[in-house]
């Protein structure tokens, strides 16, 4: 009779181990998501990537946790740290590390069409674009999944004012919601 080895009875027992599940929030900061030809396509876009990724960050043992907000106040903007719109950040780090923005005919029209609103402009490989491609948007998730342990969740610092370019948004909508 051949010489057979036993293996332990623990062995037969042991569960495989569940990774730790690691959170991602992916968070989109607006001032309009009903009418703006920037944030509205931005905001799809994103919510494709994070569809498109989500089965990657299941394998990889990480949550995406995507959210919304729609800044409604200057005070609301300073206490977000909120320079531009729309902005995607991802632990609370801007995608977009510099800001370029250029005129938002919608962002004109919502704000009672008395003052010129400036709206980010995103620019991926060689070309700008108004809304953010979601092939930018993938990336920079993707990125963000791969190298999670350097994604620390961060709040940015809340701004001591608000950008010019806001403050005429906001001002704009207060006067056309009482005057116009």
């Amino acid at each position: 009779m051949a010489d057979e080895k036993k293996r332990p009875s623990w062995v037969g027992k042991l569960q495989p181990i569940a990774p730790s599940r690691r959170a991602l929030t992916i968070e989109l900061l607006v001032i309009d998501l009903s009418t703006c030809a920037r944030c509205v396509p931005t905001g799809a876009r994103l919510s494709e990537a994070v569809r498109l990724l989500a089965p990657v960050a299941d394998a990889l043992g990480v949550e995406l946790d995507e959210r919304t907000t729609v800044v409604g106040t200057p005070e609301e903007a300073m206490r977000r740290a909120l320079v531009s719109s729309p902005t995607i950040r991802i632990n609370g780090r801007d995608i977009a590390q510099d800001v370029r923005e250029s005129r938002c005919e919608s962002c004109g029209e919502i704000a009672g069409g008395v003052a010129s609103i400036d709206c980010r402009e995103w620019h991926y490989k060689g070309k700008v674009y108004s809304a953010a491609p979601l092939e930018m948007l993938v990336e920079a998730v993707m990125r963000a999944m791969l190298d999670i342990d350097e994604w620390n969740a961060t709040e940015p610092e809340p701004l001591e004012a608000l950008p010019a370019n806001l403050e005429r948004f906001f001002s704009g909508v207060r006067s056309s919601r009482c005057c116009g």
